[in-house]
């Protein structure tokens, strides 16, 4: 992003689904150096299409695409926690930026329109995950303002059950 590129952030379409997956692909690399254990199961484009595609036009699905000059750069994945309980609460699956344009406000401007997107909801409560490790995730969810308030941890059943995997 030079300056004078605006960022516009809109609903995602099936379009966009070849970019996101591209987009999702980098997301897992960098996940994986960061935590070689993590449970990160790569899908082809026609593998993701199948399970997250129907999601798109969803009213509980809230898909949005960050681009620049028309490219995309980035992209978020929140949706309603089901089955809808007190305080009312919304799920930040995926939020990704391409590493060539973090930190210029981007982030930042796709995590407001989910907020808005999540309050017309009636949602009251966010909540999300990151990998251990990850750093500039860990210090921007936290200027975001969220706190850690449990560990989430995995045994493996089958396989290795120790780092190496």
């Amino acid at each position: 992003m030079t300056p004078g590129n605006a960022v516009t952030i809109r609903p995602a379409t099936s379009a966009d689904l070849p970019a996101i997956v591209a987009m999702r692909d980098e997301l897992n690399e960098l996940e994986l150096r960061a935590c070689p254990h993590a449970a990160i199961t790569p899908l082809t484009l026609e593998q993701f299409t199948t399970l997250w595609s129907h999601t798109l036009d969803s009213p509980t699905h809230c898909w949005r695409v960050v681009e620049v000059d028309r490219k995309p750069i980035g992209f978020g994945l929140l949706y309603l926690s089901m089955p809808r309980v007190d305080p009312s609460s919304a799920y930040l699956h995926w939020a990704y930026l391409r590493p060539t344009v973090r930190r210029r406000g981007a982030g930042q401007t796709l995590f407001e329109h989910m907020v808005a997107w999540a309050q017309a909801q009636g949602v009251t409560r966010l909540e999300l995950q990151f990998i251990e490790g990850n750093l500039p995730a860990q210090k921007f969810w936290t200027k975001m303002g969220f706190r850690p308030y449990a560990s989430r941890c995995v045994r493996y059943l089958t396989g290795p059950t120790n780092s190496s995997r």
